[in-house]
Formats: C-alpha cells, structure tokens, sequence
C-alpha cells in the first residue's frame, strides 16, 4: 500500500510540475508570407499542368482576402508545399485564417508563416512585389 500512495503522490507532483511550467510555445509571427502544405502529393498528380490548377484555386481563394503578389506550386514537395506572398500582412492573416484547417483533395491544409527575408532568398523575383 505504501508504494501505491508513493507513486500517487509522485504522479501528482509531476503533474503539479507540468502545470507550473510557463507555455514555451511562441505565437507564429505574422507575416504577408506564408506557406501552405497538403495541397497536392505529387506522386499522385498526373494530370498535365496540375500545378497550374492548383496555383488558380489558390490564388482564387487569396483573391477573396486582398490578393496576391506572389505564388510558387513546388511541384518536387512531397509535402504538397505553395508558397504565397500577399500585398501585406493583413492579407495573409487574413487568407492564412481562411486555409489553414481546411480540407482540400482529401486533406487538412495547413498554413506556416514564412519570414520575408526567407521568402525573399527563396524567391527573389519576388522581391519588390
């Protein structure tokens, strides 16, 4: 009996423990870049100019929150990643809000702020825009 209520109170501490810690997780920084993962396996896109189309759906989906400057399908991503600079942050937060979570071709979209000056050496034809 002893050693059942040491391993409850040990339990019990760590727990208090857990709860005591201050959250390490930082809020994404908002930024007018983002970009989308789970929007295409491309070992399954077999139709040709498949990256277009989903450059269009995306871009028409921006569209309804301000725009875009910038698109890149990496058709090579086995993530399914497009990368999108919107006219400012405002844009992004706002289309960011709208994707991220949503299912598209039978998965979850998920959406990751990306530091300009990442984008920038990522894409620098996109500088400027």
């Amino acid at each position: 009996q002893n050693i059942n209520l040491m391993a409850a109170a040990q339990q019990q501490m760590q727990q208090q423990q857990q709860q005591q810690q201050p959250q390490t997780a930082m809020p994404p920084i908002a930024t007018q870049c983002f970009m989308l993962s789970n929007m295409f396996d491309p070992a399954n896109e077999t139709e040709p100019n498949w990256d277009a189309e989903i450059r269009e759906d995306v871009m028409e989906e921006c569209n309804k929150h301000g725009g875009v400057s910038h698109i890149y399908v990496d058709k090579a991503s086995t993530q399914g990643n497009v990368y999108v600079k919107c006219p400012s942050v405002q844009t992004a937060v706002a289309a960011v809000n709208a994707l991220h979570g949503r299912w598209f071709a039978g998965k979850v979209i998920t959406a990751a702020y990306v530091p300009v000056v990442n984008y920038h050496n990522l894409f620098p034809d996109s500088m400027g825009r």
